[in-house]
């Protein structure tokens, strides 16, 4: 590798350091809990959007509240907190 190549990989590992996390899919394993690959989030590292807990209304049909087994878009804000986006179908 000559010293060009190793300044791009350099440059590319710095300017990708603060870049944000994609959304990720996880599965509730409770109404309040989720789990993201082996990470498991639960109380203080879980915000979930309000119509998700509490089930809403579309085109006059209820839409449940999240559940056990669901699939979830979850975004991740900082190493220590994510957000649940929307259920997956």
């Amino acid at each position: 590798m000559n010293a060009y190549e190793e300044l791009l990989g350099v440059m590319r590992n710095e300017g990708s350091k603060d870049n944000t996390a994609p959304i990720q899919i996880g599965v509730m394993t409770g109404v309040d809990s989720c789990k993201i690959g082996k990470l498991k989030l639960s109380g203080d590292d879980l915000r979930i959007a309000e119509h998700l807990k509490t089930g809403y209304n579309s085109k006059d049909i209820f839409v449940e509240p999240l559940k056990s087994g669901d699939e979830v878009a979850a975004y991740r804000i900082n190493d220590e907190l994510y957000i649940i986006l929307e259920r997956l179908v």
